[in-house]
């Protein structure tokens, strides 16, 4: 019962200083990543003697205790959506939420009480997003149209005007450059041995014919 009343005390003492105006003026602005932690120091570098610290969360016009210390013990358990996330540090008397999210935004104050001396500690938490940066895929394949004479990408111009034909011809060799002079070459030797053929032919001939016609013109 007398620590039921002492906690009272310490609110009550909460809302007084929110009356009469004893509160610290400057706000410290902290910013923080979604999904990392938050670390709030009340500002106290000695905790020796009767401390008492209660931290409150404000979001617009709703305040909600999250954590306090007295006669050296630690509560937790009032916001329910800090469950598991929650710690205060009975040494330094630290807050510290994990996995912050963007709910979590808001002003949090710290109230301590030293020796019956009242300062309040306050933090402006903005809770930020991750950016995501899209993923961009690069890929070194070429596409060649040669159904319409067009082509696209770097090779396109060698495609079109030099079709690759060792695919053809493993060895490497230009069908063109080989076989279109070996035939020229044929075609030349054809051409020779057909023509002496018929000049032989046709002298047999005239020396067939000569004697004949001799004897007719004798007779």
């Amino acid at each position: 019962m007398k620590m039921s009343i002492s906690i009272l005390a310490l609110v009550l003492s909460f809302i007084s200083v929110q009356l009469v105006g004893g509160e610290v003026d400057d706000v410290e602005t902290v910013k923080v990543k979604e999904g990392g932690f938050l670390n709030l120091h009340p500002g106290l570098h000695d905790l020796n003697g009767d401390v008492q610290i209660l931290w409150t969360f404000e979001s617009g016009r709703q305040s909600t205790r999250v954590a306090q210390m007295y006669q050296g013990k630690i509560y937790t358990h009032y916001d329910k959506r800090l469950t598991g996330r929650i710690q205060l540090d009975q040494a330094t008397g630290i807050l510290t939420i994990t996995d912050i999210r963007t709910n979590d935004s808001g002003l949090y104050k710290a109230v301590i009480i030293v020796n019956k001396e009242v300062t309040v500690q306050k933090y402006e938490v903005e809770v930020y997003a991750p950016v995501t940066v899209p993923a961009i895929s690069i890929s070194s394949a070429v596409t060649v149209h040669t159904s319409t004479g067009t082509s696209q990408g770097s090779h396109a111009s060698n495609s079109a005007t030099h079709p690759q034909t060792n695919e053809f011809f493993p060895n490497h060799q230009d069908p063109v450059g080989s076989c279109g002079e070996a035939e020229v070459l044929v075609r030349l030797v054809l051409s020779g041995l057909v023509g002496i053929a018929t000049v032989v032919f046709l002298v047999d001939h005239i020396r067939c014919c000569t004697p004949r016609r001799g004897a007719q013109s004798s007779v």
